[in-house]
């Protein structure tokens, strides 16, 4: 797992992860994907209040495909 915020992991968060099944850390990684689209959402719907909902997923979602590369 690549820690790009630069702090070093806890040994108890490392125990935790050690402990997790493939699938609880699939379900986690989604989680935080969707977390990132919602807040990027509610970013856009700031500067683009006329978007409908939809819209602005569509629009959030596309901006975040290619944010690591």
């Amino acid at each position: 797992m690549v820690n790009t915020m630069h702090e070093p992991l806890h040994p108890v968060q490392i125990e935790g992860f050690k402990r997790m099944t493939p699938a609880q850390k699939l379900r986690m990684v989604a989680d935080l994907y969707e977390a990132g689209i919602q807040l990027r959402v509610a970013g856009l719907r700031l500067k683009h209040p006329d978007w409908p909902t939809e819209r602005l997923e569509l629009e959030a979602r596309r901006s975040l495909l290619y944010a690591g590369t």
